[in-house]
């Protein structure tokens, strides 16, 4: 039989081993994870589709796009806010007017959409004013003759600030 003693003694021998924890695969992974969200954590609350036949061109600028009317334009058609509002295979016989300087279709609607912002902004104390803004996801294969329509055509219609939205290069 065993002694008291020696039961007391192992007793203390079991408590006095203490665990090592490697606790540096767990550090590496919280590293990695806060690496992950702050290197997808986007500081814009401004969300932008690109449609199909949109190549955007490139830019080392860094700054954020801003609320406003998204205008997407492609070789072969517009949307505003993602409606389409103009195909030039079925373009209508009056495309243009004012010296074919104002697209009309794209005009028409950039006007019905400024109308809803500022009665949104009557009817509610906490709306945003209209602001004029219009980002602009633009094909990089346009020409600038047709680029200086769809400018004409925002300024005509009340979009005074143009924003380029083009791919950041990392």
């Amino acid at each position: 039989m065993r002694s008291s003693r020696q039961i007391r003694n192992r007793r203390k021998r079991a408590k006095k081993e203490l665990i090592d924890l490697d606790i540096t695969s767990l550090l590496d992974i919280l590293v990695i994870l806060l690496i992950f969200l702050l290197k997808s954590y986007n500081t814009s609350n401004v969300t932008m589709t690109v449609p199909d036949g949109i190549t955007l061109p490139t830019s080392t600028s860094q700054s954020i796009n801003t609320l406003g009317v998204m205008i997407q334009v492609s070789p072969s058609k517009i949307w505003v806010d993602d409606k389409e509002v103009l195909d030039s295979s079925q373009a209508p016989k009056r495309l243009y007017d004012q010296g074919k300087r104002r697209i009309i279709p794209l005009y028409n609607e950039l006007v019905k959409k400024k109308q809803e912002v500022q009665a949104i902004a009557k009817a509610s104390k906490n709306a945003k004013p209209f602001s004029g803004v219009a980002n602009l996801i633009v094909d990089k294969s346009l020409k600038y003759s047709y680029l200086k329509k769809l400018m004409y055509t925002c300024a005509v219609a009340g979009y005074k600030q143009y924003k380029f939205v083009v791919l950041g290069q990392e």
